[in-house]
């Protein structure tokens, strides 16, 4: 164990410390979604936890095939056959114009159901990761964003049109009032993005899921597209959950950080803690598998050797055991390791940081 990090135990029967609800928006406990298919079983989420603090931006990431956007279409309850939720909850904690909070437990709802349609789009937003496959290319702009106003505002559906343009010019839409009329194969990538950020702002989320949303557009479009996210989620008092590939969009946007690997969350912590004091070995490997300015030109990067294992896979011990480098014999390789909250509130699953096994199921 290390001597570097004071922890604590978490309890058998509790994960991580439980903060209270007026702290968070969302909490994710012992999250278990799994792909039944004709290849096998693939655990996309192994029993994920974690919470999405309220008002703040909750930065995601991990390689490809980690478990990130099974985890936000778990929380939107739009899992689909051949894929379930097996095991544990998603808590949305409600706050009402008193400050009073009422509980949801969004596994317990129908994703057909009237209750979750009205939490889907309205207090529960999300943006997709490719805009040209989301929006409905036969319906214009103003049709597919005016849809939430009508559906969830009740407002008609020339007041729905005038909201369409205002949260277009909102998210920075040139010539907004033009816009509202065409098509999304008539827009470039970095408009139909702000397109997709408009619909899912249009109801004012207290919750907003953006799936990789910069990852397809130019550098000057992406930064564009940060500050207005950024801007509206102040002005707002919404909360983000921000899935992404780029550590360096998640340095300039997030408040808190959550490091997924193989469907188990490997390291939640603040963003600062995550770039200059990271925990867990995977964090450390992602970190030096990056270009930073001021590097020597002749040190090379270092990538993580290997590659992510087969979904279908079954691993015992550690999932990250076969490519790290602080790998322990009879340790890593026999059991998973527990989570562990440090003395300053991070948590960690690893075993130089503490002995506890976590339990099977």
């Amino acid at each position: 164990m290390s001597d570097q990090v004071g922890v604590k135990e978490a309890g058998a029967d509790q994960q991580v410390e439980q903060p209270s609800p007026q702290s968070n928006i969302v909490e994710l406990r012992n999250l278990h979604t799994y792909f039944f298919t004709d290849l096998g079983v693939a655990r996309a989420l192994n029993g994920v936890t974690y919470d999405i603090p309220r008002e703040k931006v909750l930065g995601i990431v991990g390689e490809s095939g980690c478990g990130k956007s099974v985890t936000a279409l778990s929380i939107m309850n739009l899992i689909q056959p051949p894929g379930r939720i097996v095991k544990g909850e998603v808590m949305l904690h409600r706050r009402d114009a008193d400050g009073a909070t009422t509980d949801v437990r969004l596994t317990d709802l129908n994703r057909h159901s009237i209750q979750m349609r009205r939490i889907r789009g309205n207090e529960i937003a999300m943006i997709f990761q490719e805009p040209m496959t989301s929006l409905n290319p036969v319906y214009t702009i103003g049709d597919q964003i005016s849809e939430a106003f009508m559906l969830h505002q009740g407002v008609d559906r020339e007041e729905a049109r005038r909201r369409s343009i205002n949260i277009l010019d909102r998210v920075g839409m040139p010539y907004a009032d033009t816009v509202v009329d065409q098509y999304p194969h008539q827009l470039s990538g970095g408009m139909r993005q702000r397109a997709m950020i408009a619909m899912g702002l249009s109801c004012a989320p207290s919750l907003l899921i953006a799936d990789e949303p910069t990852t397809a557009l130019d550098v000057t479009t992406e930064a564009q597209i940060l500050d207005v996210m950024r801007g509206l989620q102040s002005d707002i008092g919404m909360s983000i959950m921000f899935i992404t590939h780029d550590l360096g969009v998640i340095a300039q946007m997030a408040d808190e950080v959550v490091v997924m690997y193989l469907g188990r969350v490997a390291e939640q912590a603040p963003v600062d803690s995550i770039f200059y004091d990271p925990l867990h070995p995977y964090t450390r490997a992602l970190l030096r598998s990056i270009p930073r300015v001021g590097r020597g030109t002749k040190e090379r990067l270092k990538p993580i050797r290997g590659v992510v294992p087969n979904p279908y896979s079954n691993i015992t011990g550690c999932p990250f055991h076969p490519r790290c480098d602080e790998f322990m014999a009879d340790v890593c390789d026999v059991n998973v390791p527990g989570i562990t909250m440090t003395d300053d509130g991070r948590a960690v699953r690893c075993f130089l940081y503490s002995d506890r096994v976590e339990k099977n199921g």
